[in-house]
């Protein structure tokens, strides 16, 4: 049931901020960075921002999908990828496809005790990277305490 509250009030924040026409795209320079500003949209709940730097080969989610798909899929994003903090870990194996367009990212997020290791996987669009898949299984329930060795 909380986690249920959790997420209505998510997405009820997210369906409130408004995507606007066009908004800027977000300019970075490496799958770091796109990292680090996608976990920092994840603390504002900027959907603007999160829908600009979340997409795949073909471009940003705010370009491929509807509001409404954007709003719920991001809102369970958010409430998964809360944090206090976080550290982004230089990649050790960064290159995971034959072409250099796909990178592979980890994340160290800190919250309540918690601090499990994400793997962010990026994909090249024109001249910058987009988060394209998280692997949320290391996270577990956002609403339940941390497990051993989270």
């Amino acid at each position: 049931m909380r986690r249920s509250i959790a997420l209505l009030a998510v997405v009820t924040t997210l369906g409130c901020a408004s995507r606007g026409g066009s908004s800027e795209p977000v300019a970075v320079a490496s799958p770091e960075e796109t990292v680090e500003q996608f976990l920092d949209a994840v603390s504002a709940t900027s959907v603007e921002v999160l829908a600009e730097l979340w997409g795949t080969s073909r471009g940003p989610a705010a370009d491929e999908m509807s509001e409404d798909e954007l709003i719920k899929r991001l809102g369970v994003i958010v409430v998964y990828l809360q944090h206090e903090r976080y550290e982004v870990y230089p990649p050790t194996d960064a290159l995971l496809s034959g072409t250099g367009d796909e990178r592979r990212i980890r994340a160290q997020l800190y919250r309540s005790g918690c601090s499990p290791v994400v793997p962010f996987t990026l994909q090249r669009w024109r001249d910058r990277w987009l988060v394209s898949n998280i692997d949320l299984a290391p996270i577990g329930n956002p609403a339940r305490s941390c497990e051993p060795g989270r």
